[in-house]
């Protein structure tokens, strides 16, 4: 068989394995440089022996990296022993043990920096969802229209074959970040497509990107988009999500690949405890509280006061801090009430709100609310018909009520069907 002829049936091939644009890459250019080396027209007479004498001149003037043997030996025992049926031994070509090197990954501020600093929406919203969701390049431009599920929340991710890797959670902010591209893009049928209508972009493009994208920012490691997904994985544990869960989500087994991700994420330190001290305190066992709803919302909210409380509310939603989860999500209500109010004329409001208070100090600012009761605040509301009736009586005596009973000191615990009604009804009377 001629070379060229050799050369276009692997990489038909190997597209049609679905393998990506970069693997082919390396692969072809293995294989070129072993058929070069033997110098035989046809590939057919290329033997083990030659295989011999090619491993031996790799090493001949240096010592090659494992990355750079590896895909050689690979793209021959492809071409050679896949399309040709030629039995080489590729074990003639040693791989050297590669060097362990410590993962790394962003700071949240870095990534949030990170994201920020990246002007095109489009490459935004692609690193952004591989944080989201914890995927890497080859897993992202594989990813198809078809493959979300907004109303589920969920999104398939599939390997290069198109085979389904695992069904992910698909969180609410970037449901959102994922919709303003698209009504600006367009894409039709991957979701984020290449110069050529419905087709991926390429994952060398994406690589490029993030190099460019990270140069611009002030960050003294050295990151590459796999990063991306390490970083997802630490700032999960960070956020009390057990590493073992993550990992099981992601269909992580290796044992080499789960000790990295534990180092990664739990650092070897020194430790001044024991057992002892703890040995009659009781860790509370909690089931997952769902708060993607809450997060849809925040993603929506411009006001930095009232994302902060929501954000806090999320926060301790997802620690089984309930109770303090209630009062933040309730003062970021109160919250949003007090602005409805002041879309209304101050001599409006004030006149209103001593009808409700004789003894009310003057609304000037909206700080000056912080005097008046939360059951006040909801009659003014209501007054001013910025609520309904039934809604202010709903608000006062279920949601303000458990409010209440979170926020004084007593027995009193929530049970997360209260809680979650309690969300839902807030929901539902001031963010829908």
């Amino acid at each position: 068989m001629k070379q060229e002829l050799f050369y276009n049936k692997v990489e038909s091939q190997l597209r049609s394995d679905n393998c990506s644009d970069s693997t082919i890459r390396l692969y072809l250019s293995g294989i070129k440089k072993f058929v070069k080396f033997c110098s035989k027209d046809d590939v057919t007479l290329i033997n083990s022996e030659d295989l011999a004498e090619f491993s031996k001149s790799l090493f001949k003037n240096n010592n090659p990296k494992n990355g750079t043997l590896r895909p050689v030996k690979y793209g021959i025992n492809y071409g050679f022993n896949i399309i040709l049926q030629s039995n080489l031994d590729v074990n003639l070509i040693p791989t050297p043990k590669p060097i362990r090197n410590q993962k790394e990954f962003f700071t949240k501020k870095e990534i949030a920096e990170f994201f920020l600093g990246i002007t095109n929406l489009k490459h935004r919203a692609i690193f952004q969802c591989m944080y989201a969701i914890g995927i890497d390049v080859n897993e992202i431009i594989n990813l198809k229209i078809t493959d979300i599920n907004s109303t589920k929340k969920i999104i398939t991710i599939r390997d290069n074959k198109t085979n389904v890797k695992r069904i992910a959670f698909l969180p609410a902010s970037i449901l959102v970040i994922l919709r303003n591209y698209f009504v600006q893009f367009q894409p039709k049928t991957y979701l984020f497509e290449g110069q050529k209508e419905g087709k991926p972009m390429s994952d060398r493009t994406i690589h490029h990107t993030f190099k460019i994208s990270l140069a611009k920012q002030n960050i003294n490691k050295v990151l590459t988009t796999r990063s991306i997904k390490n970083t997802y994985v630490k700032h999960l544990t960070e956020d009390g999500i057990s590493l073992t869960s993550i990992l099981d989500e992601l269909k992580i087994k290796n044992s080499v690949t789960l000790k990295l991700y534990n180092e990664l994420c739990f650092p070897p330190e020194k430790y001044n405890s024991s057992p002892l001290d703890t040995l009659n305190l009781e860790k509370e066992k909690f089931d997952f509280f769902d708060t993607s709803e809450l997060e849809y919302i925040l993603a929506k909210v411009t006001d930095k006061e009232e994302r902060d409380y929501l954000n806090e509310g999320i926060k301790c939603f997802k620690a089984n801090a309930l109770r303090a989860g209630v009062i933040f999500l309730w003062t970021a209500s109160v919250y949003k009430i007090q602005k409805m109010c002041l879309t209304e004329s101050l001599g409006f409001i004030n006149t209103e709100l001593k009808k409700i208070y004789i003894k009310a100090k003057e609304i000037k600012v909206i700080d000056d609310f912080g005097y008046i009761k939360d059951e006040y605040l909801l009659e003014l509301a209501c007054k001013l018909k910025q609520i309904d009736k039934t809604t202010k009586e709903e608000l006062k005596n279920t949601c303000l009520d458990l409010r209440n009973k979170c926020g004084h000191p007593g027995k009193y615990k929530p049970k997360g069907q209260k809680i979650k009604a309690f969300v839902e009804d807030i929901i539902g009377m001031l963010y829908t």
